[in-house]
């Protein structure tokens, strides 16, 4: 069944400083292992030329992958789980439905920061696996007082769906928050992160609203973007 608009924006910002591509050879390093099935483990890597880890996430969440793209396009509700999200704002008419604004509360002493990412998804046609990248652009809106703009960004979330009914969330980021960042609060923050997103994205699931009849109810699609396919519509196509 067709997805209509996603405008998935970034799931995590927050102040991590990237210096420095990522280490492709790097090993993940785990710094909290689940201790249960739907419990959330996360990991880091270092980047080359920098103190600074990206980091990663993983959950495995009893919840069909519809549901996961209800939470997951729900933009403004971000602030309600996203890892220190304070606000979200869209315009549309202005800057194009793939467009959207984050704005990121600091932790002391580092000043707010704000976002506009550009994010497109797509879906492996094998395994029905979902592919959501948000990265940094700043070319439809200007820098707002109060807010330091993060320059660059570049985040990815996967959504895939299992054969029990579950869906393995994983999601990795870097990401340039501009201005000084302590060494030790970026790296504070890669731990904490990506486990308080996870479970709070993973509690919003449980919620009436996201628990849709079908594929149909979910917003309208991305410009550019593919039709989804979710795993129970499939296998109803496939008895067919």
């Amino acid at each position: 069944m067709p997805l209509r608009r996603i405008a998935v924006v970034l799931l995590l910002l927050l102040p991590t400083t990237l210096l420095a591509q990522p280490d492709a050879e790097a090993e993940w390093e785990q710094n909290r292992k689940a201790r249960e099935r739907g419990d959330v483990s996360t990991y880091a890597r270092p980047v080359e030329g920098s103190s600074i880890n990206q980091f990663r996430g993983i959950v495995e969440v009893p919840h069909p992958l519809v549901t996961v793209m209800a939470v997951i396009s729900d933009v403004a509700n971000f602030d309600d789980w996203v890892f220190q999200c304070k606000g979200t704002e869209m315009r549309e008419e202005e800057w194009g439905p793939e467009h959207a604004r984050v704005m990121i509360r600091g932790i002391w002493p580092v000043s707010d920061r704000d976002v506009l990412v550009r994010s497109h998804y797509e879906q492996d046609p094998d395994t029905l696996a979902v592919t959501v990248h948000s990265t940094a652009t700043d070319d439809v809106f200007e820098e707002q007082r109060g807010y330091v703009r993060i320059p660059a960004l570049n985040n990815v979330f996967r959504f895939e769906p299992l054969d029990d009914g579950w869906t393995r969330i994983t999601f990795q980021t870097f990401v340039n928050p501009g201005g000084a960042i302590p060494a030790w609060l970026s790296n504070f923050v890669s731990t904490r992160a990506p486990l308080q997103t996870l479970e709070g994205m993973k509690a919003q699931m449980d919620k009436e609203a996201y628990q849709l009849a079908s594929p149909d109810e979910l917003p309208d699609i991305l410009p550019g973007s593919p039709q989804l396919t979710f795993p129970e519509h499939h296998r109803a196509s496939t008895r067919l």
